[in-house]
Order: structure tokens, then sequence, then C-alpha cells
């Protein structure tokens, strides 16, 4: 599935059996897709079983525009560099520990040290990360471990004190056999032509109130786009407490309330997507979303559907959404 972020950047999800890939929301796919070879564009799994009509995805992101030079970790291809009129963009995917038989601890410290050297390698820093992806095997497992070791790392490289990006942590597991992989997107301005900031949730308490070391969304605003990008959302009530235990349609349901109140923040709606990734707890819960899809008026392929744990066990369902406007 192909999907068009701003005009430079684009999603593909494939499925590694049949490899298709499937223009989405009118866009089309663009006439040259990428400046690498196919086998450079790096990507991550997004699933940990084949389950009915969801296979297994790989998720990728390409460039349509200017020079884009390849980004490796240990000769594997893990990110690309690019740019457009306003900014330099590292996108890095698929980022890997060291060493995949330390401990789960031991390799989530090393994903992130990892990210910032190849950030370093590219004259970026960390303080440049605008949104990450996380992806835990086994996650409910050591999703405490991850938010600390998260902590120490941000804390070490005094991310709290400037911005802190938007996220999604998800246990999915990987064709490496990590404990955990990681994504993220960077960008550093041109002469102040581009700016980044966290956006709040107004449903939703900060997750760093609850040491959950994200921000719920982050928008980049250029002069000719707007981009946010809407972290992994899920049933939060203010407070930070889960609710609607085992009920995954009212799950569903204020889940994509706090997604469009915060859209609604920036002046968007759910017209304005780009790219959604639906993450759900169990195959028998797929129904509520497509029923909440269809009494709300959007197609059944709004976002592409992924089988995964989300970061709590009672909680079924979580979106991660990015949207694009003209300022």
């Amino acid at each position: 599935m192909l999907t068009w972020l701003n005009g430079t950047l684009w999603q593909t999800l494939e499925t590694p059996v049949r490899g298709v890939e499937i223009a989405r929301n009118g866009w089309g796919a663009p006439s040259i897709l990428t400046t690498l070879p196919q086998g450079d564009v790096p990507g991550i799994w997004l699933t940990n079983e084949i389950t009915g009509d969801i296979p297994p995805m790989v998720q990728r992101f390409i460039s349509t525009k200017g020079d884009v030079s390849v980004i490796l970790q240990n000769g594997r291809a893990v990110g690309a560099k690019y740019e457009d009129a306003y900014a330099q963009y590292v996108l890095l995917m698929g980022i890997a520990p060291d060493d995949l038989s330390a401990s789960r601890e031991q390799q989530a410290r090393s994903v992130f040290e990892n990210i910032s050297k190849l950030l370093k390698n590219e004259g970026f820093s960390f303080h440049d990360v605008v949104r990450t992806w996380l992806y835990l095997d086994k996650l409910l497992e050591w999703y405490d471990v991850l938010n600390r070791v998260r902590d120490e790392f941000f804390e070490a490289n005094d991310i709290f004190g400037g911005f802190v990006p938007a996220s999604t942590g998800i246990g999915c597991a990987n064709s490496l056999g990590a404990a955990m992989i990681a994504g993220a997107i960077a960008m550093r301005p041109k002469d102040g032509k581009a700016s980044k900031a966290m956006l709040a949730s107004p449903l939703q308490c900060s997750a760093l109130d609850y040491r959950s070391s994200f921000s719920r969304a982050a928008e980049i605003v250029t002069p000719e786009w707007r981009t946010v990008f809407v972290s992994g959302t899920a049933s939060i009530a203010p407070g930070g407490e889960t609710v609607h235990h085992d009920d995954a349609a009212k799950q569903v349901k204020l889940t994509m309330e706090v997604v469009q109140a915060i859209l609604e923040t920036r002046g968007m709606s759910f017209a304005d997507s780009v790219r959604a990734i639906a993450y759900i707890k169990r195959p028998e819960d797929r129904p509520a979303w497509q029923n909440w899809l269809k009494t709300n008026g959007l197609p059944t392929d709004y976002a592409q559907e992924i089988i995964a744990d989300v970061c709590r066990d009672d909680l079924l369902f979580e979106l991660e959404l990015d949207a694009v406007k003209r300022p």
C-alpha cells in the first residue's frame, strides 16, 4: 500500500509474501518511486503472525525528490538522508541492537545509542528527531524496562529539556530476532524556513505525566506543508488510566475521538490523513474497527490493519496517523 506524505516522502506497506503495492486515497503512485535500488530501501516488519485476512507487512519509506543517500548499519541499509527546499531529513528504519544475545535492557539501550550514532554521522543529533517507532518482541513482558531505558537515554541527552518526539510503541516480532528494533525521522531546517512543535492532546494528559516519554503528537511546518504526526493513540483517560476494559468498540470510539481532537487543534480532520496504521490486539475485534469506519463515513481501507500487542494488556486497539495540509 503506497501512501503520500508531503510531496517528497512516500510510505509503502508491502506483504512480504505477495509484494503488493496499492495506491490509496486517490493520490496514485508517483512516476519515480525512489532514487535508490529497491533492495536499499530499509523496512520494518509490522506484525507477529499471519492472521486471517491480515498478513504480515513491511513498512518502508521512499523519497521521490532530490538526491537520496543510503545510511548503513553494519552493511545493512537502515535509512536515507534526503531534503526538500526547506529542510534536510534523516529517516531511519529497522535500527537494531549491536548484540542480539544481550539482555532486553541492553538491546534497547543499544538501539537508542545506534540511532544517535547514525544521526551524528549525518550531521544530525537526537534533538532533531520528530518521531520514533519502537517495535518490541513480546512487548508486554518488558515494556516497563523499555520506558526506563528511554527515560535514562533522554535524561543523559537532555531530551526532556527540549523536543520530546512523538512515538509509537508496539509489540511486533522482527526478522532479525532482536528484542527491539526502531525507526525515527529527524529534521534540520534550512535558514529557518521549517520548524517543529510538540502537540498536546485536548482529551488526554501528557504521556510524560506517567513517565511514558513521548509527545502525543508532533508537527513539522514549512512554507508549503504542515505535517502532523499523531503518536500511537489508545483508549486512555485524561488521568492516564485505561478506559473501557474488554470493550473493543468503545475503545475504538474513544481512540478516534482523541485523535480527532488533536487534529482539530491544527485545523485538520480525518480527511487530511495521508497515512494511518490500526494496531488490533485480537483478530476478533477487527469488526469493531470496521464498524466505526462505516458509521463515520470512512473507507474500510482507511488504515493499514496490523495484529499486534499494544503497550498495556487491557488495551485492544491503537491508531497512529499522519495528516498533511497546506498552511
